[in-house]
């Protein structure tokens, strides 16, 4: 009847220590037979401490009697058979029950996280299950994920029939230690010789430390470790792989259909199984997993392509993929109620990608393999410089993912140091939200190099970058970008001289536009072939003219005031010097549209210049 008590009881190691003290305390009776013990001198120093609390003999005495009885229960319980007719116990314990049988076995409480393992794939090998089970158990590793890549074609660099798991260690010391015993344990109970990228051993580890010990104390310092310096003692990822044709793993000669040497290989037989333990930060910076995502994904849908199958749609190819890979899934709960300030920040996104957007298709950029032509590339750099963000170091985080996405251009082979992509990097930095002193040493270092280089932008290239500069009133760059034609001996477009005056008028800055138009009226007048004030080159002209001198158009139409003037006050306003360029402005323009469709405008314009502009230009510009 005391079978499962006294099973319980025996379980504990406290108990046990009792039990043993309770019998090695007093001499042997009738009833139990107990071996011969060694004379000892410590046995009564033992067992008066153990005992100490117990003041009562006879109470000691009757509980040491009531023990012997049980071990005999117990003995016989253990001897004789099972009787299944024999109720079992579901009351308290006997009122003579000795004083350990009181207490019940202990309880543990039942586990909140339910941990699901990836199931087992189809005719796997017999070790994948119980490796997994270890890699759960033994080595504690967490979030794990299995990849099913056998159906790859052409088969991945690791080996043929490749399945893939993955893990997160606790720490650094973890993921050696584990991936250590997984090693010996795959030899000790699989005879597998596995191999392991990246794992440092015990003796490995000494070394390195003793090593960067003794460099310590030869360069002075008091300690070998770096602060955010690994030192080579610190992978963060252990990749074990092995083979189950690992007797068949020899190279041999290799020939093809027509019977030609073809080279050497490996037997392509046998499934190839890898273990990818990593810490948390390590994986989540590499994403493996998306990354052989897409190469089955792509090597899917070429096979289909191959074999003149019908192309595959999305959905039917998300579900394929899904069936062979077992990832991890963050799930994100959507809110409760929507907020009227949540739809605002929803239609502000779908005007543009946030800066998480853009960080993560960077990320499948580089990871993933996505391609992208010389177009997207231009559009994904303005969108990591122009995209909104509430990140306080965004100016720096957007100049990090500039340089991953121009080194990863660079290594396709893309052309990245051409006159469109510095246009590109100054015209979205300098139009970027985050524009700060972060992002004007980036552009200052983009123009000596564009400098350097020697540049020669077109005609559409010098109005973005004017309009850039505009937008900061910059004004020495966006002079400085109105000269780069005639430095090459290049004529303007005629929307330079329109956007010239058209952002001199908007900035209501009579002395701006007195500076801008004393030196690039003349230049329009005098370049070759002409600008005619014409369009809308005359409307923005205008604009500028009138914000020089404001009174220069009623004095053109109505004339002086109606009080009498002095000579020499008369002749002083009808010399002033935006007046003059505007009644020649206004002549050449009625003059050009009294001539029409008949092509003498620039004719007129020839003998106007040379006869009325000119002089009247030598004598406002005094």
């Amino acid at each position: 009847m005391l079978a499962r008590p006294v099973a319980a009881a025996l379980a504990c190691r406290q108990c046990q220590s009792a039990i043993l003290r309770a019998v090695v305390s007093r001499p042997a009776s009738s009833g139990f037979r107990r071996l011969p013990l060694r004379q000892t001198s410590k046995l009564p120093i033992l067992t008066q401490r153990f005992f100490s609390q117990e003041r009562d003999t006879e109470t000691a005495e009757k509980k040491e009697s009531e023990l012997d009885i049980e071990s005999e229960l117990i003995l016989e319980s253990e001897d004789a058979p099972e009787s299944k007719d024999t109720p079992e116990p579901t009351g308290p314990t006997k009122p003579n029950a000795p004083w350990f049988l009181d207490i019940d076995p202990p309880r543990h409480p039942p586990s909140q996280h339910a941990v699901d393992l990836p199931k087992i794939p189809d005719d796997a090998p017999a070790v994948v299950e119980p490796m997994l089970k270890y890699i759960f158990e033994d080595m504690g590793l967490d979030d794990i994920s299995l990849l099913d890549l056998r159906s790859l074609d052409p088969p991945a660099a690791l080996g043929p029939n490749l399945i893939m798991l993955f893990g997160t260690t606790r720490s650094e010391r973890h993921l050696h230690i584990s991936s250590g015993r997984f090693i010996r344990w795959l030899r000790r109970n699989h005879k597998i010789d596995a191999r392991a990228d990246g794992l440092i051993g015990p003796g490995e580890l000494r070394t390195k430390l003793r090593r960067l010990r003794k460099k310590a104390k030869l360069m002075g310092t008091n300690t070998a470790i770096i602060p955010g310096g690994d030192n080579g003692i610190s992978t963060g990822w252990v990749c074990v792989n092995f083979s189950t044709n690992s007797e068949d793993a020899n190279e041999v000669e290799s020939f093809d259909e027509s019977g030609r040497f073809s080279g050497f290989g490996a037997s392509p037989t046998g499934t190839t199984v890898v273990i990818q333990c990593m810490t948390e930060a390590r994986r989540n910076d590499l994403n493996l997993e998306g990354l052989w995502k897409g190469i089955l994904k792509r090597s899917l849908q070429n096979g289909s392509k191959i074999r003149g199958e019908k192309v595959i749609e999305k959905s039917e190819l998300d579900a394929l993929v899904a069936s062979k890979l077992q990832i991890r899934e963050v799930e994100l709960s959507p809110p409760a109620c929507p907020s009227p300030q949540a739809n605002d920040v929803a239609e502000d996104s779908q005007v543009g990608p946030g800066l998480e957007q853009v960080r993560k298709l960077v990320t499948d950029i580089q990871v993933i393999g996505i391609p992208f032509t010389q177009e997207m590339l231009h559009n994904v750099i303005r969108d990591i410089l122009k995209s909104p963000s509430t990140s306080e170091n965004a100016a720096e985080e957007r100049l990090v993912l500039v340089d991953q996405l121009l080194l990863t251009a660079e290594e396709r082979g893309m052309s990245i140091w051409n006159n469109e992509m510095f246009l590109t990097l100054v015209e979205s930095a300098v139009g970027s939200p985050s524009y700060g002193p972060e992002l004007q040493r980036s552009q200052k270092n983009l123009e000596f190099l564009m400098t350097q280089k020697g540049c020669q932008f077109d005609h559409d290239q010098i109005l973005r970058l004017m309009t850039a500069y505009a937008s900061r009133e910059d004004w020495p760059r966006f002079w400085n970008a109105f000269r780069m034609p005639p430095r090459f001996r290049m004529g303007r477009d005629p929307r330079h001289y329109e956007l010239a005056y058209a952002t001199m008028a908007q900035t209501g800055s009579q002395k701006l536009c007195i500076d801008a138009l004393r030196w690039v009226y003349p230049e329009m007048l005098s370049q070759t072939p002409p600008v005619l004030p014409v369009g809308k080159i005359y409307e923005s002209l205008k604009a500028c003219i009138l914000v020089a001198d404001p009174a220069a158009e009623s004095l053109l139409y109505s004339g002086p005031p109606e009080q009498p003037l002095g000579l020499l006050q008369e002749r002083r306003l009808h010399n002033r010097e935006f007046l003059k360029v505007l009644r020649e402005v206004e002549m050449v323009r009625a003059q050009i549209d009294a001539m029409g469709a008949r092509g003498e405008g620039a004719e007129l314009l020839d003998e106007s210049k040379a006869a009325g502009m000119s002089h009247s230009r030598r004598g406002s510009i005094v």
